[in-house]
């Protein structure tokens, strides 16, 4: 990739940064809401879809600080979702709130978390020409293991984005894991989309260097910059 893009993404991370705690401050307080839409010229004909895991009464994993997995997960996902719309890309995100809209006929947490991953697989499948980049966080019962891990969905092209997934992530990282891994059949959003579509373990929320990294807003930011710039990559 030519070097004055990763100037260009680098200046994007810098805005951000100046203008988070304003822009995310307003996302976070936004109505609950399945899908947004930022009203930009398509990149490529595609339309990116940020999948912030858990949420709701979901709240994943949780740090070793005790910050649930989800806060961090959409903390990461905002900041991508900006930083995309300043490349002009349009944006769809399952969730940007850490509340969920649940029907009243959800009525156990397992109810609830199969209403969700079922409504976010359908949001996904309805936009036309969609790339899914759906993220989180890993958890060991070692304190040991460190740095992210991209897996892919059996669809077409997503092995090879995640390919490029994982080296823009290695380049943030150097301790990251070397290859992207196909998802495991128990994940259902992955398996049961149609679109390309990659799956980021950002770190290991177990790992306390790690944790506190993840829960950084600068390194948040560098998470996403990495993430928007490896997604221009594949759909350049």
């Amino acid at each position: 990739m030519k070097k004055t893009f990763w100037i260009r993404l680098a200046l994007a991370g810098i805005i951000v940064s100046a203008a988070a705690a304003a822009a995310l401050a307003g996302a976070v307080n936004k109505t609950p809401g399945m899908a947004v839409f930022i009203d930009r010229p398509t990149r490529g004909g595609h339309i990116l879809i940020l999948d912030p895991g858990h949420g709701g009464a979901d709240g994943g994993a949780v740090s070793v600080t005790n910050t649930p997995e989800s806060r961090i997960n959409l903390d990461i996902a905002l900041r991508a979702r900006e930083l995309a719309s300043f490349f002009g890309v349009d944006t769809v995100m399952t969730r940007e709130s850490e509340d969920i809209a649940y029907p009243d006929s959800a009525g156990t947490i397992r109810a609830k978390k199969v209403w969700d991953t079922k409504g976010r697989t359908e949001l996904v499948n309805s936009v036309d020409n969609a790339f899914l980049i759906s993220i989180h966080q890993n958890k060991f019962t070692s304190a040991k293991p460190s740095g992210s891990q991209v897996f892919y969905a059996p669809t077409e092209k997503s092995r090879e984005a995640a390919d490029i997934f994982q080296s823009k992530l290695l380049a943030l990282a150097p301790g990251n894991r070397q290859n992207a891994t196909q998802i495991p059949d128990s994940v259902y959003i992955m398996n049961h989309v149609d679109c390309p579509a990659v799956l980021i373990e950002c770190g290991f929320i177990s790992n306390i260097v790690e944790a506190k990294k993840l829960e950084d807003p600068e390194y948040q930011t560098a998470l996403a910059a990495t993430i928007v710039g490896a997604y221009l990559e594949c759909v350049s």
